[in-house]
């Protein structure tokens, strides 16, 4: 446990980096939760933390932090009015990456407080699904100038690999068995395609004419049985609600805290208050969770809201009740008032 732990991310700096002035995470080694308005930084800080957790670490190019972010040039990164941008990202093993953008000239460079390797792998599930597009689109990507940043490009990568076997695969089952029931589903690939088993049915279709949200799940089931994602695996997950019916958000929230158990760190943007909340319970009653025989991981919560000076700031707390910049429970709030406003309204015209 304590060199799983030793791998994880600790820390990110920030410095007029894109919407941030100046901004710091401590992370949790669990589960990390980022909300804001759009337009706050919960994806740049997701991909600059991969980025730095890249296959191409210790050393990530300035061309891959580029195609993360679909920068060209990576000046674009700067702050505005800013003549650098300053990002560090620290391990809990003590090693640290450093990247430094300058004008037109990128400079990036790596530290180390001691020499631990990092064995951790970064993945990075992002707002749209992959197994509909996966066939053809790595060979796309490489040949062709496409729309897509290379977060999508290396997750059709990873669900390139084929399955695990033996012992390694009969883990992997345990681990989904849950969500493969919750869902009812099981997921394969045949001849560079995937397709999706309804158990309820019997029936069977391919990705492509599946629902989007089914496949967003069974992209994460395949994932874990080829290896792609195990306890060693830093996650980061853009919005996982997306296109997800809200029936199955307390299942993802369920299979989040699994993962995290299993000794995954995650870090996770979301603008649903159902996920965000579920997690948060886990934190608030985590004493009576635990008494009752479930296993709680560590989990902190991250609020990015705009300062007066228009840069982005981090609120940080242990569950949302400590969150006060909290823009999904005040529009849920606003909708109550509205909804108690026009509730309230006949009864106020036949007291008049």
């Amino acid at each position: 446990m304590e060199d799983q732990i030793a791998n994880k991310i600790k820390r990110l700096e920030l410095e007029n980096f894109t919407c941030f002035s100046k901004a710091a995470f401590d992370f949790s080694q669990g589960i990390n939760v980022l909300i804001g308005e759009n337009g706050t930084g919960k994806t740049h800080v997701l991909k600059v933390l991969y980025a730095a957790n890249s296959p191409q670490s210790p050393h990530p190019s300035p061309t891959y932090l580029s195609d993360i972010f679909m920068a060209h040039p990576l000046s674009q990164l700067i702050r505005t009015n800013a003549k650098e941008a300053d990002i560090l990202v620290e391990f809990r093993n003590g090693k640290y990456h450093e990247i430094q953008l300058k004008n037109e000239i990128d400079h990036l460079s790596s530290g180390e407080a001691n020499f631990h390797k990092i064995v951790s792998s970064g993945l990075f599930l992002p707002v749209m699904e992959m197994l509909s597009w996966f066939p053809g689109f790595s060979s796309l990507y490489n040949r062709r100038e496409i729309a897509f940043d290379k977060t999508y490009f290396d997750l059709s990568d990873a669900l390139g690999l084929p399955l695990l076997k033996n012992s390694a695969l009969k883990e992997a089952r345990e681990i989904i068995s849950e969500i493969e029931e919750g869902l009812a589903i099981e997921v394969s690939k045949k001849e560079g395609r995937f397709y999706i088993h309804f158990k309820k049915t019997g029936g069977e279709h391919e990705a492509t004419i599946s629902a989007t949200g089914i496949n967003k799940i069974a992209q994460l089931i395949y994932l874990i049985m080829n290896g792609s994602l195990t306890k060693d695996t830093i996650l980061f997950w853009d919005e996982p609600e997306a296109n997800l019916n809200p029936k199955y958000i307390t299942l993802v929230a369920k299979f989040l805290q699994t993962l995290a158990n299993a000794g995954c760190q995650i870090f996770v943007a979301s603008h649903d208050y159902l996920l965000v909340h579920e997690l948060s319970l886990l934190s608030e009653y985590r004493e009576e969770k635990e008494l009752n025989g479930e296993t709680v991981p560590d989990i902190k919560f991250f609020a990015l809201y705009k300062g007066e000076d228009g840069s982005t700031h981090v609120e940080e707390g242990q569950s949302m009740s400590e969150i006060q910049n909290d823009a999904i429970g005040e529009e849920y709030a606003a909708h109550h008032s509205r909804e108690e406003a026009l509730w309230r309204k006949p009864y106020e015209k036949t007291s008049l």
